[in-house]
C-alpha cells in the first residue's frame, strides 16, 4: 500500500507540494504511548519525515521555518483512495539542514498538536459555567486547530444518564489556587478528564478518539461520534481491526505483568457551606466618602415582593431592616405592618440527602434606632423577626406561632426554636441539630420586621452568622479491593472528579446547577445626573445601584433597551461618584433584572449510581466503579510484549498474536514506518473480566447480572414481581435461574428460569432470593434480593414506677419504651422528643426539677431546672434495636399541684427507622405522671 505527504500552506490556503522523494526509512508514524495499559491518558503522535532535493541551493526548504504553529498543515494519505489517515501541523521555531553540494535530506516533524495543548488556555467561559464533559473535552481538541470529529467511546457511565453530553462539569474548578487568578491550560484539562474517566485520548483513521482503557479491550464498539464543536453526529456499532502480526528479526521479548494486589481509589470532597458572603459582604473596591451612602445589595439573598436584604457600613453586615412610608411635610412616619410576602430567601438553597446529620447556627444582632436610649416596649426582645427553615418548602424550624401568621406553617413550638435576644448584648442564636427526613433542598426564609422603631429602639437586624456543618463528614472517601494476595504490587488512584450529589465537591454533575430561572425581580436604579468627559457619557448613581449593575451586568436596560458594553467605576477621579459608562447619554433609571437560581428539584439518587460501559448495569458508587474497572483488568498475570513486527499497526488495532495460544493485545506504544513497512510496538495482553479464564473459551468475559434494590412488602402482601437485568460483554445470557436463600415454607417462585417472575404465598416477614445467570461460554454470574415486609409497631411509654403521684412534696416516675412487636434484630430505631422540664417555688434553694433517660442500665442524657414556674424543654435523640432497655426517669421536688400545670412530662413525637422498615403507630405520646388542668 502506498501513501503520500501533503503540506498546506494555512495562510495562503494552497497545497506547497506533494513530498514524493524522502530518504529510506525515512517516514515515521508514532504514538507516545508508554509502558503499561493503565497509565496512558493523552498520547499525541507526531509524522517525522525528511524532504530530498538535489539542487546546489541554501535553505531550499526555509520557508517552513515560522513562529506560527498552525501555518503548515501536513496530512498523511493513502495513494490509493485518497483517504486521509492522520493530520497535524509541522512544529515552529525549527529549521537544520546539512550544508553540502550534495544530495540533502531535510529532516521535518508535524504533531498532532495535543502537546501543543500546554500553555493554552479555554475561553473564559470555559473558567466560569457549568459545561458538558464532552463540550470541555471537544472544545480542548478545538485548540490543535484541526477540526477533527470526535470518536467517544467512554470507560463508565451513569446507569441512568447514559449521555456524557448531559453530564457537566462547573468550570469555576479549572483553577489551581483558591484565589482563582491561575487557570488550568487545556492539556491539564483535558489530562485530568482522561484519568479521572479512565479514558485514553489520541489522534488515528483521522479522527480523535477517547476511549476507556476497559473500551480498548473489547473488540465490539458501539460509540458515539460528535463533530468539533460536541455536536452529535450519530451512533456508531462497529468491530474493530483484529491484526495478527509476524515478528521480525530480533525475537519478541515478552514481560509478566503481576496482577494488583490492592486498589484504592480515593476523591476528596468538600462539605456543604452556605456563601462566604451569606452573613457579611466583602468590599469590592469602593470607598465611602462623604456624599457616598455605604449601602449594598446582599449578594446571596433573594428579595420577595419589592423586599431586599442590604449590606450597610461599616461592617457590611446582610441586614434586614423595618420600612416605613415618609409622609407629607407634617405628617407622621407610619411603620410598613407584618406582610407575608416580604421576605428574603436563599439565592441557592442548599442540597441535603436522606439521613445526612448537620448542624446549623445563626447569630442575630439588633440594629439600634438610638444608641443611646435604653427603653424599649415590653418583650421587644422576644421574637422580634420571624423566620423559618425548610426542606422542600416543609418547614424544618420556625419561630411562628401556630395561628400567628393566616397561611404560614408554624415551627414545633420548641423552645430552641425562639429567637430571644439579649438585652446587653442585643444578640440572639440558634442552634440546630438535624437528621435530614428526606432528601431536598434547604432554605431559610427571614421576614421583614414590623412593629414600631421609637418605642422598641429596634431598626432591624443583622445576620451577624449564619453557618452550616454536616456532622461526622468524610473528607476523603476511599474505595478499596484485595484483588491477588499472593502479589505486593499496589494501585492507588486520586480522583479530581467523581460523583458527589450535594454537588460541593469537583464532581460530575446530572443538571446544571447555576443556571438562571425565567423568574426575576427587576430593581430600578436611578440615574442622579450625567456628564460627558474625554467623550465618554457617564451617569452617576448610588453605590448600592453601582454594585448591582456591576454584580448583573449582562441584565441591565434603559428605556426598555438591554444595555451593552457598560462599564462601572467606584469612586471615579478619586471622588464620591458612582459612575457607569454607557454608549449614549442616559437619563431617568436604568433597570435591573435580578434573577434567582433555577433549584433543580429532582431526586440526586441517580447522581450516585455508576457502572462500568462494559458491563453496562452496575449501580455502584464512582470510585468503585474504578475500582471494578481496575480489577478487571489486573486480577491475574499478563503478558507484555515489546517486538518489531511487519506491516502497518495503528495505536486502535487490536492484536493477535500467538504466545502459547492466540491471545489478543492492545498497544500502548507504537511507531509505524511507512518505507519498511515495519511496526515498532510495544503490547499489553487484552484482559478484561472479574475472574481468572475459564469456561471453554479463555477468552471469554464473564456476564453480570443485577436483582434490583431490596423490596419492601406491606403488611399484608403475599405477591410481588421482581425484574432483574442480566447482561454479557461478549455473547448472550444463555439460562437463568432464581433460588432462595432465606425464608419459611410455602413460598413460590412463579417463573424461576426468567429473569422477570413473580413471587407468590409471601408470608413471612424476610426474604432472600438468588439469581444465577449463565453466559453461552458457560460463565457464571450471580446476585441477591432482600424482601422485608413492613409492619405495623405499636409504641407506647409504660409507667412503671411512680413515687408521690397525689401531688405532694416529692414525685419520681419512671417510664418504659415500650414497642409491640419488637422489631428484629437487625432493623434501628431513632426515637425524638423532649423532656419537658417544669419547675416551682422560684427562689427554694432546695427545689428542682429533673430527668434522666438511661439506656440499658446507663444514664445517656439528663437535664436539670430550678428557676421556679419556668418550663424547660430539653430535645432528645435516641437509638433503639431489639435488645435495648430505655428508661425515662423523672425526678423533682417540691409540690406541683394539679389545679396549676402539674408535674413535668415526656413528649416522644417522632420514631424513624434507621435499618428496616415499618409503621409506627401509638404517637404522638404525652407521658405526665400529674396532670394539669390543661397541657401548656
Amino acid at each position: 500500500m502506498s501513501y503520500y505527504i501533503d503540506i498546506i500552506d494555512q495562510e495562503l490556503e494552497e497545497s506547497l507540494f506533494v513530498i514524493e522523494v524522502a530518504s529510506k526509512a525515512g517516514i515515521t508514524l508514532s504514538w507516545n504511548g508508554g509502558d503499561y495499559k493503565d497509565d496512558l491518558a493523552v498520547v499525541g503522535s507526531a509524522l517525522e519525515f525528511d524532504i530530498a532535493h538535489t539542487e546546489n541551493v541554501d535553505a531550499k526548504f526555509i520557508k517552513f521555518f515560522t513562529g506560527n504553529e498552525i501555518r503548515f498543515k501536513a496530512e498523511l494519505r493513502n495513494q490509493s483512495d485518497d483517504s486521509l489517515i492522520w493530520s497535524g501541523f509541522l512544529i515552529p521555531d525549527t529549521y537544520s539542514e546539512p550544508w553540502t553540494n550534495e544530495v540533502v535530506f531535510v529532516r521535518i516533524t508535524a504533531s498532532c498538536g495535543l502537546g501543543r495543548l500546554k500553555g493554552k488556555y479555554l475561553p473564559e467561559s470555559y473558567y466560569r459555567d457549568e459545561k458538558s464533559v464532552v463540550d470541555i473535552i471537544c472544545a480542548c481538541l478545538k485548540m490543535t486547530s484541526l477540526d477533527l470529529n470526535v470518536f467517544f467511546n467512554p470507560a463508565i457511565e451513569n446507569s441512568v444518564q447514559k449521555d456524557w453530553n448531559r453530564i457537566y462539569i462547573d468550570t469555576i474548578t479549572f483553577y489551581s489556587d483558591e484565589k482563582k487568578l491561575k487557570k488550568l491550560d487545556a492539556y491539564t484539562v483535558l489530562e485530568k478528564l482522561m484519568k479521572d474517566m479512565l479514558c485514553v485520548c489520541f489522534q488515528a483513521d483521522n479522527r480523535w478518539n477517547v476511549e476507556g482503557i476497559n473500551k480498548r479491550h473489547i473488540r465490539s464498539v458501539k460509540a458515539k461520534l460528535y463533530n468539533s464543536l460536541g455536536v452529535l453526529l450519530g451512533d456508531i456499532e462497529d468491530q474493530k481491526l483484529l491484526k495478527r502480526i509476524t515478528p521480525l528479526h530480533t525475537p519478541p521479548t515478552v514481560s509478566m505483568i503481576p496482577p494488583y494486589n490492592m486498589i484504592t481509589v480515593s476523591h476528596e470532597r468538600k462539605p456543604q457551606t452556605f456563601p462566604e458572603t451569606i452573613a457579611k459582604e466583602s468590599n469590592e473596591g469602593w470607598s465611602v466618602v462623604s456624599g457616598v451612602i455605604g449601602e449594598v445589595y446582599a449578594t446571596d439573598w433573594n428579595g420577595n415582593n419589592g423586599y431586599y436584604c442590604k449590606s450597610v457600613y461599616p461592617d457590611y453586615y446582610n441586614s434586614v431592616s423595618k420600612e416605613y412610608v415618609n409622609p407629607a411635610i407634617g405628617g407622621v412616619s407610619e411603620i410598613q405592618p407584618f406582610d407575608a410576602t416580604k421576605f428574603v430567601n436563599l439565592k441557592n438553597r442548599l442540597y441535603l440527602y436522606k439521613d445526612q446529620r448537620i448542624t446549623i447556627s445563626f447569630t442575630f444582632k439588633i440594629i439600634k434606632w438610638s444608641k443611646d436610649m435604653s427603653g424599649i416596649l415590653p418583650g421587644a426582645y422576644f421574637n422580634p423577626l420571624l423566620y423559618q427553615i425548610t426542606l422542600n418548602d416543609s418547614v424544618l424550624y420556625s419561630n411562628i406561632q401556630v395561628g400567628l401568621v393566616p397561611g404560614l406553617e408554624s415551627g414545633a413550638g420548641k423552645e430552641n426554636e425562639d429567637l430571644s435576644f439579649d438585652p446587653d448584648e442585643l444578640t440572639a442564636e440558634l442552634n440546630f441539630d438535624i437528621i435530614v427526613p428526606f432528601e431536598g433542598l434547604l432554605d431559610v426564609k427571614i421576614w421583614r420586621p414590623s412593629g414600631e422603631i421609637i418605642g422598641s429602639n429596634i431598626m432591624g437586624f443583622e445576620i451577624r452568622k449564619m453557618q452550616i456543618t454536616p456532622i461526622n463528614f468524610q473528607e476523603v472517601v476511599s474505595y478499596e479491593d484485595i484483588i491477588n494476595e499472593e502479589f505486593t504490587i499496589d494501585k492507588e488512584i486520586e480522583l479530581t472528579y467523581a460523583d458527589d450529589d450535594t454537588a460541593f465537591s469537583n464532581s460530575f454533575r446530572l443538571a446544571k446547577l447555576k443556571e438562571a430561572t425565567e423568574t426575576f425581580n427587576i430593581i430600578e436604579v436611578p440615574v442622579l445626573y450625567r456628564f460627558i468627559q474625554n467623550g465618554n457619557n457617564y451617569s452617576v448613581i448610588h453605590l448600592i445601584g453601582a454594585n448591582l449593575i456591576k454584580d448583573n451586568i449582562n441584565t441591565v436596560s434603559h428605556a426598555g433597551e438591554l444595555l451593552k458594553n457598560l462599564e462601572v467605576t467606584y469612586n471615579y477621579g478619586g471622588g464620591e461618584q458612582m459612575v457607569v459608562k454607557t454608549d449614549f447619554v442616559t437619563t431617568g433609571s436604568f433597570y435591573v433584572k435580578v434573577y434567582k437560581t433555577d433549584d433543580y428539584e429532582q431526586s440526586r439518587v441517580s447522581w450516585l449510581q455508576w457502572t462500568d460501559s462494559v458491563y453496562k448495569i452496575e449501580t455502584s458508587r464512582y470510585g468503585q466503579v474504578v475500582v471494578n474497572v481496575m480489577r478487571r483488568m489486573f486480577n491475574v498475570a499478563s503478558e507484555k510484549i515489546d517486538l518489531v513486527a511487519l506491516n502497518a499497526v495503528k495505536f486502535n488495532d487490536l492484536i493477535l498474536f500467538a504466545y502459547v495460544f492466540d491471545k489478543q493485545f492492545v498497544c500502548v506504544n507504537c511507531s509505524w514506518n511507512l518505507d519498511e513497512n515495519k511496526s515498532t510496538l510495544i503490547l499489553a495482553r487484552a484482559i478484561y473480566r472479574d475472574s481468572g479464564d475459564g469456561g471453554s473459551n479463555p477468552e471469554n468475559i464473564p456476564p453480570i447480572v443485577n436483582a434490583g434494590p431490596d423490596i419492601i412488602l406491606e403488611d399484608n402482601q403475599t405477591t410481588l414481581e421482581i425484574a432483574a437485568t442480566a447482561y454479557d460483554v461478549d455473547g448472550y445470557i444463555a439460562s437463568q435461574k432464581w433460588t432462595k436463600l432465606l425464608g419459611g415454607f410455602g413460598d413460590i417462585i412463579v417463573s424461576p428460569n426468567e429473569l422477570i417472575t413473580r413471587f407468590q404465598n409471601l408470608t413471612e416477614d424476610q426474604y432472600q432470593y438468588q439469581i444465577q445467570v449463565v453466559d453461552n461460554d458457560g460463565a457464571t454470574a450471580v446476585d441477591v434480593v432482600n424482601i422485608v415486609r413492613r409492619k405495623d409497631y405499636v409504641v407506647d411509654l409504660d409507667l412503671i414506677s411512680i413515687i408521690g403521684a397525689g401531688g405532694g412534696v416529692f414525685l419520681y416516675a419512671v417510664y418504659k419504651f415500650v414497642i409491640d412487636p419488637n422489631i428484629a434484630s437487625d432493623y434501628s430505631l431513632t426515637l425524638e422528643g423532649a423532656m419537658n422540664i417544669f419547675a416551682y417555688n422560684a427562689g427554694l434553694e432546695t427545689s428542682f426539677a429533673r430527668f434522666r433517660i438511661r439506656k440499658n442500665g446507663v444514664i445517656v442524657f439528663s437535664g436539670e431546672w430550678s428557676q421556679g414556674y419556668a418550663i424547660s424543654m430539653f430535645p432528645f435523640l435516641i437509638s433503639y434495636i431489639s435488645t435495648d432497655e430505655i428508661l425515662f426517669e423523672i425526678d423533682q421536688d417540691r409540690q406541683f399541684p394539679d389545679f396549676n400545670w402539674g408535674s413535668s412530662w415526656i413528649d416522644l413525637t417522632k420514631i424513624t427507622f434507621t435499618n428496616g422498615a415499618g409503621n409506627i403507630i401509638g404517637l404522638p405520646i404525652h407521658a405526665q405522671p400529674v396532670p394539669g388542668p390543661f397541657i401548656p
